[in-house]
Order: C-alpha cells, then sequence, then structure tokens
C-alpha cells in the first residue's frame, strides 16, 4: 500500500469517526429532551412578556398546591400517557389515537385557559392598584437583543 493511501485511509476513519461521535452528542441531546437549547416555549414566550414581579405570583397561582391544578395535572399526565399508548399499539388502532389525541387537546386547552385566566386577573389587579410596571422592551427572535424597530410609536394624542 502506497503511503499515501495509507495517510488518506486514516484521514478518512478519523473523519468518519469525528461526524459519528457529533451525531452521537446531538442524538442524546434529542433523546433526553432537548434541555434548554431550544427555542423557547409559547408559555415561555407569553410569560416573557408578563411584568417580572407578577411573573412569580402567576407562577406560583400555577404550581400544582391546591387540588384543582393537581387534578389537572393528573388529567394531563394521563391524557399524554394515554396517547402515547395508543401510538405504541400494533395493530394501530386510528380510532383510539385519534380519541387520546383529542383528550389530549382538551385537557392541554384547560391548563391553557387556566394560565390565561391567571395572567389576565393578576395584570389587571395590578393596573387597578397602580402597580402595574412598563411593558418589557421587544425582542426579535430568541437571541436576546432588542428590536431593531424598538417599542411601538405612542398613539396620537386625543382630538387628532
Amino acid at each position: 500500500m502506497k503511503r499515501s493511501t495509507l495517510i488518506l485511509s486514516v484521514l478518512l476513519v478519523l473523519s468518519a469517526a469525528g461526524n459519528l461521535a457529533v451525531l452521537g452528542i446531538f442524538a442524546g441531546h434529542w433523546l433526553r429532551g432537548g434541555g434548554g437549547g431550544g427555542p423557547p416555549s409559547n408559555v415561555e414566550r407569553l410569560m416573557g412578556l408578563v411584568p417580572e414581579p407578577l411573573r412569580r405570583d402567576i407562577d406560583q397561582t400555577m404550581r400544582p398546591k391546591d387540588e384543582e391544578v393537581k387534578a389537572q395535572m393528573e388529567a394531563f399526565r394521563t391524557a399524554r400517557r394515554a396517547v402515547n399508548e395508543s401510538l405504541r399499539q400494533r395493530p394501530f388502532d386510528a380510532a383510539a389515537t385519534d380519541a387520546a389525541l383529542a383528550d389530549l387537546r382538551r385537557v392541554t386547552g384547560q391548563a391553557q385557559e387556566r394560565l390565561h385566566r391567571t395572567i389576565v386577573e393578576r395584570m389587571a389587579a395590578a393596573q387597578a392598584a397602580g402597580t402595574l410596571p412598563p411593558p418589557p422592551p421587544l425582542h426579535r427572535g430568541n437571541k436576546g437583543k432588542p428590536d431593531k424597530d424598538g417599542p411601538p410609536p405612542p398613539p396620537p394624542p386625543p382630538g387628532n
């Protein structure tokens, strides 16, 4: 075997090993759920628009300490388990999966409704008490940079 062929073969093996290592890292990250590196969830984006002092109160209200929230969390877990089981079932039962997904949508909608209602109630109460802080600065994307356009212009004065 020529020396150049040997060197190229070694480089090819090292390159393949490096690619496999990188793919393994990405696969492990994906299989573990991606923890923190991905784009923010809808709830994170929504809560990012709520003033900081109110976020803690809303977060505490949504914690599973009262029985209604505990029951809602358990219903969500049960619905998610039913979806997982129906997707793994063989032979695949489309009607059962459709029903499980519909139940998951219903349970998720109830949780969203509770969160949205809590946000509106807390912000309205802060507004009424005169403690509602100004809105946070606008951000474009998830890079944490302020929006290039800045905040929206103020409304025109009354009478114009």
